[in-house]
């Protein structure tokens, strides 16, 4: 199913090419859906079956017929939110035979050390996937759904949320599109939230204090099933394996400020500064210099919106309501998600506009955390300690002693589907028992014997460490 992007058939069985994909149509499409990026396609893919025709609008050419740069990340982690969807769709055989596992990350630290993190306490992986590949098969897969309808080289101008209707502007001229439904599926950079910021929404878009080069690395030297990532502190490397051998990687600093950034390196001096902060890896890279002195400079931009619907007319998917930080690996993931909860709310109701309300509240909470836990996971990454604190420590035995009781929270948001939200939560209060824990007991709790310890957890509050029988 991974497509040429040649001799496909449109949503009315019609054939078409990626030349003449921007046919117009007469028919009035129930949904519009702007944007066909992963998200958009996997959304058109789970509505045309159950609401009816889907015509997607797209503003640059077919990626199938005519590649182009490489504009998003080349890898994209898929976790059980995004094997849900693909699963969903019939295509998640065709997906993972594109994938590589990956069982966990290796810390390359500064001092020589290495630090391995499984992704799951049970050897389970998450999915590293090219993202080109990985588009062309859901496009494949929309364009083969009956009553889908992918039109290329559509950039749309507004929106009318009342008619509601887009403007719509090809190489043929300019020309209204009106529909049942909208759905914006357009990225960070959305046209179509406008619209809803024009009604009151309050939209917020940063650009993060993170910038990134992508890097190639090559094959032969470092394990192919595992994440690696070198941290130093003020900025990071890190290196996902390919189906190829290869690895993709990226370097992250600040934009702005004194070194390490990018603001303050250039040229050779940004190829000094890397080998100051990550030697190993220009024996890993040879050509580590010019690729540096060669690939952009890469920035990171945060959605925030408060609102994400319009009554029964309009709604926002994916990255135009909620881009965040890579470093959960869980954007696309969350939208897929965001694509399977729409449909799950639109069909729990005859009314639309209770449906779309059902859906904003169910995953604007969700989004949120997920998006703090992404930023946040960074800094994590970046900065680890020197020796593990009392309190990792304690949290470690209660995620082994207590194993359904206490998930890890990477665990927990990469092979469940419990609301980001709920984990969040749930891990701080992990974080405020342990705190209790060792207020309680003293740091001398972190190496009593099992049975000693799941009685201090499960004795009172106003227990001491004797009384409990956790001397």
């Amino acid at each position: 199913m991974d497509g040429t992007g040649t001799g496909r058939t449109d949503g009315n069985g019609t054939h078409s090419t990626a030349e003449n994909a921007t046919t117009r149509t007469d028919r009035t499409p129930e949904t519009v859906i702007v944007g066909a990026g992963l998200v958009g396609v996997v959304a058109a893919c789970y509505l045309a079956p159950r609401f009816g025709p889907v015509t997607v609008l797209e503003k640059r050419p077919d990626p199938r017929a005519d590649p182009g740069p490489q504009r998003r990340s080349l890898v994209v982690m898929l976790s059980a939110r995004g094997w849900r969807a693909l699963s969903d769709l019939g295509v998640a055989e065709a997906v993972r035979r594109i994938c590589v596992p990956l069982h966990g990350r290796c810390g390359h630290l500064p001092d020589g050390r290495t630090r391995m993190t499984p992704y799951s306490r049970d050897g389970r992986p998450i999915w590293a996937v090219e993202r080109r590949r990985l588009h062309r098969i859901l496009l494949d897969a929309a364009e083969a759904t009956p009553g889908v309808s992918i039109r290329f080289g559509q950039r749309v101008r507004s929106v009318d949320l009342d008619r509601p209707a887009v403007q719509v502007e090809d190489r043929h001229g300019t020309h209204r599109l009106t529909c049942r439904r909208i759905l914006g599926c357009d990225g960070a950079h959305s046209a179509t939230r406008a619209a809803l910021q024009a009604r009151g929404a309050r939209i917020e878009v940063r650009t993060l204090d993170l910038a990134y080069q992508e890097i190639d690395v090559p094959a032969g030297r470092l394990e192919p099933d595992i994440t690696h990532y070198w941290p130093s502190g003020q900025a990071m490397f890190a290196a996902h394996p390919l189906p190829s051998g290869k690895l993709s990687g990226s370097l992250f600093m600040r934009r702005d400020g004194p070194a390490p950034s990018y603001a303050a390196a250039g040229g050779q001096e940004l190829s000094a500064l890397f080998a100051a902060h990550f030697p190993e890896l220009t024996g890993i890279i040879p050509d580590i210099e010019e690729q540096l002195a060669t690939k952009a400079v890469s920035t990171l931009t945060a959605v925030h919106c408060d609102r994400w619907v319009w009554r029964d007319t309009f709604a926002l998917l994916g990255d135009s309501c909620h881009a965040m930080a890579p470093f959960m690996g869980h954007g696309m993931n969350c939208g897929f998600e965001d694509a399977r909860v729409l449909v799950d709310c639109l069909e729990a109701t005859s009314d639309p506009s209770a449906g779309l309300a059902a859906y904003e509240t169910s995953r604007t909470e969700d989004a949120h955390a997920i998006s703090e836990l992404s930023y946040r996971h960074y800094f994590t990454m970046a900065n680890p300690p020197r020796e593990e604190s009392a309190a990792d420590v304690l949290r470690g035995r209660l995620t082994a002693l207590f194993p359904d009781r206490f998930v890890p929270l990477y665990e927990r948001c990469a092979f469940t589907e419990d609301g980001y939200a709920s984990v969040l939560r749930d891990d701080r209060r992990l974080d405020r028992l342990v705190a209790e824990l060792l207020a309680r007991h003293g740091t001398g709790l972190v190496s009593v014997p099992d049975d000693r310890l799941r009685a201090c957890v499960h004795a009172p509050t106003t227990a001491t460490l004797e009384d409990s029988g956790c001397s």
